[in-house]
């Protein structure tokens, strides 16, 4: 039975995964260390489901315990990303390059498993929803100005932005496994978002964010259009991974791919 461990930051961004599992099997829900985890069996399929948290330190310690502990086949990063391009909300970016820009010095590219990358072309396909693939870039901070995806965008060449998918992809090129990112538009490159949301991960940082929105009653519009645009990335999502499963079954990429690391962001 292939195993393939699937990592996102939020129970939110996992939901749509989860949802296959109302469909085609059941699962169990447990923790991998401190981390929340669900597991559940698809025919011949071992989904482990996993919600590391924000941002790329927690990531990484995600995907290496999970490694350790599950030996999967395949890690998959999976939940929203900000437009550096002209992808809409809700579309489903298939990351072909992960580039880390979570590091000053080096910004390392690992590159997708193209088998994986063929299976998830094919799930997109029968989804129906709209997509298109290209290179992601993770970085450490929340990018919430316009201005900053665009220029992000700009010297990056990558088509949308994480906080995650990077150092996933790095801890899978480690242990030689395959490595995909599937992420969905939840806001567009000309947006900023409602607040800069680094406020949550300092010093007190859930009391700055609620004053700011006291100081400023207006954030609660755009907290409201952005809860609209995650629903409608989520939708988008939760119909890619219920075409994706049948694909996996159907044709389930060797566990022993290449995954390559090259230097330089492309």
């Amino acid at each position: 039975m292939r195993r393939l461990a699937v990592l996102a930051a939020s129970a939110r961004e996992l939901a749509p995964v989860e949802s296959v599992f109302g469909l085609f099997g059941q699962r169990q829900r447990d923790h991998l260390g401190s981390f929340p985890h669900q597991v559940g069996q698809v025919g011949g399929l071992e989904l482990h489901l996993i919600e590391t948290g924000v941002g790329p330190e927690r990531a990484r310690k995600a995907s290496e315990m999970a490694l350790l502990a599950l030996a999967p086949d395949a890690l998959l990063s999976t939940g929203y990303a900000g437009a550096l391009g002209i992808a809409a909300v809700g579309e489903v970016i298939l990351g072909t390059t992960v580039v880390d820009w979570t590091e000053e010095e080096s910004h390392t590219a690992i590159q997708a498993d193209p088998a994986w990358l063929g299976s998830a072309r094919v799930a997109a396909r029968n989804a129906g929803t709209e997509w298109t693939q290209g290179p992601l870039v993770t970085v450490k901070h929340v990018v919430w100005r316009a201005s900053e995806k665009q220029a992000l965008g700009g010297v990056s060449g990558a088509i949308a932005v994480d906080m995650e998918s990077a150092v996933i992809a790095k801890a899978a090129a480690t242990a030689g496994i395959p490595f995909l990112v599937v992420r969905a538009i939840s806001d567009r490159v000309g947006d900023d978002l409602p607040m800069d949301f680094n406020l949550w991960f300092s010093p007190f940082g859930s009391f700055r964010c609620l004053l700011k929105v006291v100081k400023h009653p207006s954030i609660l519009y755009g907290l409201y259009e952005m809860k609209r645009h995650a629903d409608k990335a989520s939708e988008s999502l939760r119909r890619f991974f219920c075409a994706l499963v049948p694909v996996l079954e159907s044709q389930l990429p060797s566990p022993d791919a290449e995954v390559t690391l090259t230097m330089g962001a492309h």
